[in-house]
């Protein structure tokens, strides 16, 4: 499978030189990243469940300052009851 990846100069250069030290092709080098990149993290996670899978994600979305006592089914009513007011007032 092909894939393209844009780098930034900086670690385009690093690539082309570790591959060159290496005297191997610079897919060679990404593939080998790669393969130790996820030996390393599904070692470290040891965790297959669904929040394992996840954890590194969980915590980081922000609700926007909506009020955590509201359910979304709540919020959702206000707002269609606000159009709807909107739209009769008209």
């Amino acid at each position: 499978m092909a894939l393209n990846v844009r780098l930034s100069p900086t670690t385009e250069r690093a690539l082309n030189a570790l591959a060159k030290r290496r005297g191997q092709i610079r897919s060679d080098v990404v593939r080998e990243a790669l393969d130790h990149y996820t030996a390393i993290r599904s070692d470290a996670a040891g965790d297959q469940s669904p929040y394992g899978e996840w954890a590194d994600v969980i915590g980081i979305v922000r609700t926007g300052g909506r009020d955590p006592r509201k359910t979304t089914g709540e919020l959702f009513s206000e707002i269609v009851g606000r159009k709807a007011r909107a739209r009769r007032s008209r």
